[in-house]
């Protein structure tokens, strides 16, 4: 019922519009409200309140509401308040704010719309690439990592892994990364560059390090090696081709752009 007393409404209130701001139901002094303006009020009522609002007068009363609304409005505009430097430093930071949220809003719809088009054209990767890749790497590998913060304090840590300590018993005592100390599996060009080769070229059961990434240094223990379908790799090879050429996209394009790190603690 509410819902048919909502579209009764709502039709009625469309079927009296005409023009951009469709028809002119009131004017307070100079200022008009219309069929469109009351639409559009009508949509932030709440369900309940509609059902009254749908009646002859519940729609006088909503209207007078909006008419008690704009003559507020109008008489706030010519007060004091209207040409205070408050009212005035608060509109300055709200623009300023929102000049600011429209630039990262252009930004990220620009950047997000490039990689959607890189992605029908320069990123595409074929069926035949996708077939030639798994044929090269068609397993993936299960790790469990200990990441250290020095070189000299992964060696005191490899030293007791392999004089017959605990992989993950050690791991959850001295890694950085305590909470993911078993990874999941990954396929050749899922994994960091640093560690990548050194783990598929592992024993299962082997402990290998100690290898320096972005991250700190690392230990590394083979969990498990398998060989999964091309039929549940598709997908998963064609976002490691396409990680693979965007990668070397823009790596070109840094060439042309000179980046610097300037300050000494993020070197």
């Amino acid at each position: 019922m509410k819902r048919l007393l909502f579209t009764a409404l709502a039709a009625l209130l469309a079927a009296g519009c005409d023009g951009p701001g469709g028809k002119v139901v009131a004017k307070v002094g100079s200022e008009k409200i219309t069929e469109t303006y009351l639409q559009q009020k009508f949509m932030e009522i709440s369900p309940s309140a509609q059902v009254y609002l749908a009646t002859k007068p519940g729609r006088r009363q909503f209207l007078d509401v909006l008419i008690h609304e704009r003559l507020m409005l109008m008489a706030a505009r010519k007060s004091r308040v209207a040409s205070g430097k408050d009212y005035k430093a608060r509109m300055k930071q709200k623009e300023a704010e929102m000049r600011e949220m429209l630039e990262e809003y252009r930004d990220f719809t620009l950047t997000k719309m490039w990689v959607e088009d890189m992605r029908d054209n320069e990123l595409k990767v074929s069926d035949a690439e996708v077939e030639e890749y798994y044929q090269k790497h068609p397993n993936t590998v299960t790790l469990a990592h200990i990441l250290l913060p020095s070189y000299e304090e992964a060696e005191k840590v490899i030293r007791k892994i392999k004089a017959g300590s605990d992989f993950d018993r050690t791991a959850r005592e001295f890694s950085l990364d305590k909470e993911t100390v078993r990874l999941p599996p990954v396929m050749f060009g899922e994994f960091m560059p640093e560690l990548e080769d050194m783990a598929f070229k592992m024993r299962v059961g082997e402990v290998q390090g100690i290898v320096k990434t972005p991250l700190g240094y690392h230990i590394l223990k083979k969990l498990a090696q398998d060989r999964v379908p091309l039929s549940e790799s598709v997908e998963r090879v064609r976002k490691i081709l396409e990680k693979k050429k965007f990668d070397t996209y823009l790596a070109k394009f840094q060439e042309k752009a000179k980046v610097e790190v300037l300050d000494e603690n993020y070197k």
